[in-house]
């Protein structure tokens, strides 16, 4: 990877500031609420009851898994609403989280004494497949991911892994758009899919070597074959 980089060499605005993320419609969000009234808490943060240790135990047990992160969630309606416990319903799709955060603020102000509100989507989720040590699906919830990240969750790539030709799959609303990376030269920073989007494929190819490879196993495995039958068809022949 990045075979063209050398010593001591400055590259300035390489990597581009990663982009910011807009709520879409169906996000699952992850929303807190908090307040100096510790009743008010567990209306809306339900994992904070008890307090203390039970706290982080309780968050863990709500949206330590999949299944739990999808409902307790806070899902947008495709009209870009999510409804919430007496604030009832608020406008977030096509927001950054920040600007979600400060929509949603507002409106509990309007019944609750100093809210903090923090929100993080919980749906962004990468498919690493291929050439990869562990492929499958990965999340994200630090609002950003770049590439380089995607392959380290995915535990690196494997010895017959193209890094030439790296493809990214993307799907936007009605369209799908494929994407050749290279990531043996630094040009891949200034990619459009550097910094990946949910629901993004990354899919790394296999190179020359493994299909070689393979193909040799292929007739190792009919050579093998070949030969067992006439050392079958011999043994039949003289008994």
């Amino acid at each position: 990877m990045f075979q063209d980089l050398r010593d001591n060499v400055s590259l300035y605005k390489i990597p581009e500031k990663a982009p910011e993320y807009f709520i879409k419609p169906f996000d699952n969000l992850y929303l807190s609420i908090l307040t100096l009234d510790p009743q008010v808490n567990q209306l809306f943060n339900p994992s904070t009851a008890g307090g203390g240790s039970g706290a982080s135990s309780g968050t863990q047990q709500m949206y330590g898994d999949r299944a739990s992160q999808y409902i307790n969630g806070y899902m947008v309606t495709e009209e870009g609403f999510i409804t919430l416990p007496i604030l009832g319903q608020v406008a977030v799709a096509g927001l950054n989280l920040l600007e979600a955060q400060e929509r949603i603020k507002q409106r509990a102000e309007e019944y609750l004494k100093e809210p903090n509100v923090k929100v993080k989507v919980l749906n962004f989720k990468i498919n690493v497949t291929g050439e990869v040590q562990s492929p499958g699906l990965y999340y994200n919830y630090e609002g950003s991911l770049n590439i380089i990240d995607a392959l380290s969750m995915a535990k690196g790539i494997t010895q017959y892994a193209d890094l030439q030709n790296v493809l990214v799959i993307r799907h936007n609303e009605d369209v799908t758009k494929t994407y050749n990376l290279n990531l043996t030269d630094k040009s891949v920073y200034l990619s459009d899919v550097f910094y990946l989007q949910p629901n993004d494929i990354v899919y790394i190819k296999p190179n020359k070597y493994k299909r070689s490879n393979e193909n040799n196993n292929i007739y190792s495995l009919i050579l093998s074959t070949v030969s067992t039958v006439l050392v079958a068809a011999t043994l039949i022949a003289n008994y």
